[in-house]
């Protein structure tokens, strides 16, 4: 019996106890002194095995049944939890078995096992808040050990904060609790994982050159896994970070792995997979100027799955190769109340106004008034890095100086942002 389980024997033994009332004295008479079995139930003692079992044997529970039933319970938790990190559906007997396992008191560790279990298949249906409520629940139990307990609610707040747009503070933990070390003894996809995510905090945080080295980190620990669809996930992430770095050749070779693989395995082949990988394709050679290829990808992306973020990278690379033809199709085919987020609206707002070349000093003041600054408080740095300077050039047409001046500081600050990010 570890220390860790033996511990838990202790807090049962409390808790059964106090459930039937009894004092410490009529526990512990014949087997041990009250004091003794006082640090027994909190832990600041580990006794022999026998101890424990006459000591349960008195509140009448059997160790060895128990211990079966621990057994039982922890491998369905596995189970369960290896079918949440791969994305598989859970069976509605499986559902209702982890449902019937959670408390509203965690008594041992297992509760908090079946808790966190939980909260990542809420996690996996969407239901965020909840989620986080639970999570928030289980937080004072975990110790911060290379156990399952802190293993497991590393990686699903790990899941929660990118949910949440919370990069900071995944990136803010890690550099100062260095938990990535608790996730040693973990199993390699888990650490695969944990590293992807990482990876995925730093790109988006625009440190770069750090999302690539977590990411080199997340395919070494994955390395001789069969698991297509996260394989897909790394090839398609580095892709993306190389480009940013612009390295796009590079970037273009983990592209490429990702079609071979999306060609050649069944599991993989949904509209999504296709169009994401169509659609960091074509960034990609946008990125380089290359917008008439750029402008051909995000159509195939489009047409696996109608993707709106994809539509209004299509009108971006189409004004940009001044293909007035195909932007004016696609400002019909989807118009403002096609879409819901907010930095769409703002790109439409942008392109459908620069499309026109009928503007005048208050339009162009209005949108930039509304836009930039949502740009800059939401970092939206790339956006701001390619519209601030266009909208510059149109205050210069009409001699606007004083407002070109604003909209290049807008770009400059972007600018200096990403600079020190990436040096961080």
């Amino acid at each position: 019996m570890s220390d860790y389980d033996s511990k838990n024997w202790g807090r049962l033994i409390k808790f059964h106890r106090q459930q039937q009332g009894l004092k410490q004295d009529d526990v512990s008479m014949g087997v041990c002194t009250p004091s003794y079995l006082s640090r027994i139930e909190n832990g600041v003692v580990i006794a022999e095995q026998t101890v424990y079992e006459m000591l349960l044997a008195r509140l009448g529970i059997d160790l060895a049944q128990e211990k079966d039933d621990l057994e039982m319970k922890r491998s369905f938790f596995e189970k369960i939890y290896a079918k949440l990190l791969s994305n598989e559906s859970l069976m509605e007997n499986e559902i209702s078995q982890l449902k019937s396992f959670q408390k509203e008191i965690f008594q041992q560790e297992i509760d908090l096992l079946a808790g966190l279990v939980y909260s990542r298949y809420l996690f996996s249906i969407d239901c965020l808040n909840e989620s986080r409520k639970l999570l928030l629940k289980i937080e004072p139990f975990v110790t911060w050990h290379q156990d399952r307990i802190t293993q497991m609610y590393i990686a699903t707040s790990t899941n929660l904060h990118l949910s949440f747009l919370e990069f900071q503070q995944i990136i803010l933990r890690e550099k100062d609790q260095h938990v990535s070390n608790y996730m040693n003894t973990a199993n390699r996809f888990e650490q695969a994982n944990y590293y992807y995510h990482l990876a995925f905090a730093h790109h988006r945080n625009y440190s770069f050159q750090q999302a690539l080295e977590y990411m080199n980190s997340a395919s070494q620990a994955f390395s001789h896994q069969y698991k297509p669809l996260f394989q897909l996930k790394l090839y398609s992430m580095k892709g993306v970070i190389l480009n940013d770095l612009h390295r796009f050749q590079e970037a273009l070779v983990e592209f490429g792995a990702g079609q071979d693989l999306l060609r050649n395995v069944d599991v993989v082949q949904t509209p999504k997979q296709w169009s994401s990988l169509y659609n960091n394709i074509a960034y990609c050679y946008e990125c380089q100027g290359s917008f008439r290829k750029a402008m051909s990808y995000y159509e195939q992306a489009n047409r696996f799955e109608e993707d709106l973020h994809t539509v209004i990278n299509w009108m971006r690379a189409s004004y940009q190769e001044r293909d007035e033809e195909t932007l004016k199709m696609l400002l019909k085919a989807y118009p403002k109340d096609r879409f819901n987020v907010t930095h769409h609206h703002y790109q439409l707002l942008l392109l459908k106004c620069a499309s026109e070349e009928d503007f005048d000093l208050t339009k162009l003041k209005e949108i930039e008034e509304l836009v930039f600054p949502y740009f800059q408080q939401q970092e939206y740095y790339s956006l701001t890095l390619f519209y601030a300077p266009l909208w510059a050039s149109f205050y210069e047409e009409l001699h606007a100086y004083k407002q070109a001046t604003t909209c290049f500081k807008y770009a400059l600050l972007a600018s200096e942002k990403v600079r020190q990010r990436m040096s961080s």
